[in-house]
């Protein structure tokens, strides 16, 4: 055999072992992908299971119930978009994501943590009696924690892909968008839990801190030509 045939062959057996593990690790990002979609859809299912179902014979007393119950629907719709969108943010990277190390797992594992913490969270939002504002702080400042770290978890997963997922890697806009995205959610439930101390309403920075980022995001990043 010709050195060249040695050496072609040589290098067909690096491109197959390369290849080989770049569907190994392909396989892995998938495995961990569709486990995190499960798991996000049971947390999404558990919050549906602890709706209060209206009671009464006349439509009356069915409307009163509802209304009695508005806190746990309130409570259910905040959860369910927090995790609907969680689950948002998670499928825009890792649909870019190539590779896969004990890291990534390890910050995946700890959101997906606080995924599934926070159906038994907004059920001690829920939790009837009337609680002292000490109380109420400490069942909001809990929620608003769980939240903030969940926020915090997919940013720490985004910065660690940046390095790895080069060529094509995760495209820049849609980093900037989902930074400035997760960030003004963790700054809102974040700022919100010392308040909460202060006042029972500050679950209000919850919407007006993510809605100020966004509208910040889309002024500093608006088209020049539009304007």
């Amino acid at each position: 055999m010709s050195p060249g045939g040695r050496c072609g062959g040589a290098w067909d057996g690096i491109a197959a072992v390369s290849n080989a593990e770049l569907e190994s690790e392909a396989r892995a990002v998938d495995r961990l992908t569709i486990f995190s979609d499960a798991v996000v859809a049971i947390a999404i299912t558990l919050l549906a299971i602890d709706l209060p179902v209206p009671t009464g014979d006349t439509v009356s007393e069915l409307l009163s119930s509802a209304r009695h119950n508005s806190g746990h629907y309130a409570a259910f719709l905040i959860s369910f978009f927090a995790i609907a969108g969680a689950w948002s943010q998670h499928h825009d990277i890792f649909r870019y994501a190539k590779r896969m190390d004990g890291r990534l797992r390890m910050i995946n594992t700890l959101w997906l943590l606080m995924i599934v913490l926070i159906p038994f969270a907004t059920k001690l939002l829920t939790t009837h009696g009337n609680p002292t504002l000490d109380a109420h702080a400490l069942r909001f400042g809990f929620y608003a924690l769980l939240q903030a770290l969940t926020s915090a978890a997919m940013l720490a997963m985004l910065r660690h892909m940046l390095p790895r997922d080069q060529l094509p890697g995760i495209p820049a806009s849609v980093v900037t968008g989902t930074t400035w995205q997760t960030g003004g959610q963790l700054a809102g439930f974040a700022l919100s839990i010392p308040v909460f101390f202060a006042t029972t309403y500050a679950w209000a920075l919850w919407i007006i801190v993510p809605l100020l980022v966004l509208r910040l995001y889309r002024f500093r990043h608006r088209d020049p030509e539009a304007s």
